[in-house]
């Protein structure tokens, strides 16, 4: 049987270790509400699923968070109507 090749902590590679990138400004604040069921168009499909939360982007567009089969994105309103 062949030997194995141990190894020890001088073999392991270390990965650098970086200061946390400072972001350009505040994150917007999100308004919850309800989940209310919901159609999202997204290439170019209208899609089900769930408006959880409300926001305004830092560009002062709308957007509504929406769960789509536990995925969660932001989406702007525009793509979004109810059922």
């Amino acid at each position: 049987m062949p030997d194995l090749q141990r190894h020890t902590r001088s073999t392991r590679r270390r990965l650098p270790v970086s200061a946390p990138v400072q972001k350009s400004g505040p994150m917007p604040v999100a308004t919850p509400t309800r989940p209310e069921s919901v159609h999202v168009r997204i290439g170019g499909r209208w899609i089900a699923g769930e408006a959880l939360s409300r926001r305004t982007a830092v560009t002062g567009a709308s957007e509504i968070l929406i769960s789509h089969h536990g995925h969660l994105v932001w989406v702007d309103q525009d793509q979004v109507r109810t059922p």
